[in-house]
């Protein structure tokens, strides 16, 4: 079975945000829950599950804009 919404949605946002330390922060917890969510020991409440989820929507729909800007100025150029 592979990894769970938890802990992938955990994993995506410290590469976001840079680490541990950094989501609590966003989250206003601890770096030690943090790595227990990480390491699959527990799960974050819905409201910072639900936080979690907001951020990687963002930084996603972010990065598939500046692919479609990429994108035209190449067809632009052809």
């Amino acid at each position: 079975m592979g990894m769970s919404a938890y802990r992938r949605s955990v994993e995506l946002a410290t590469e976001i945000l840079g680490g541990h330390e950094a989501v609590a922060k966003y989250l206003g917890t601890t770096p030690d829950m943090v790595a227990s969510w990480a390491a699959g020991s527990s799960e974050p409440a819905v409201s910072f599950l639900l936080r979690l989820v907001d951020l990687i929507e963002q930084k996603t729909v972010a990065a598939a804009r500046a692919a479609t800007v990429v994108r035209r100025r190449k067809d632009e150029a052809v």
